[in-house]
């Protein structure tokens, strides 16, 4: 099972919880799930729904030699000092989370 596959299962189970009138320890209980992975799951879909849309900015290179730091809300900092590194950024951002 993908990633996507238990995300979109476990959002059909979290609409099927709140559809019903069960509270969530009796929903998981008859759905044999423990409450653990049923508040696991709630919270990383609410965070993954609430994660802002990527933006991708174009930027003009300086001739003078700098360093180029670009600092991502999630805390990840990323300094790139020369132009040969450059090269290789797209790549490292698209494996951010």
């Amino acid at each position: 099972m993908t990633r996507e596959d238990k995300m979109q299962l476990w959002q059909e189970r979290l609409k099927q919880q709140k559809n019903s009138s069960m509270t969530i320890a009796a929903w998981c209980q008859q759905s044999q799930i423990t409450q653990s992975q049923f508040y696991y799951w709630q919270k990383k879909i609410t965070v993954s729904s609430h994660e802002p849309d990527s933006v991708i900015v174009p930027l003009s290179m300086p001739s003078l030699p700098m360093a180029l730091v670009i600092e991502i809300p999630c805390g990840y900092r990323i300094s790139v000092n020369d132009a040969s590194a450059m090269a290789l950024l797209p790549q490292l951002i698209r494996c951010l989370p």
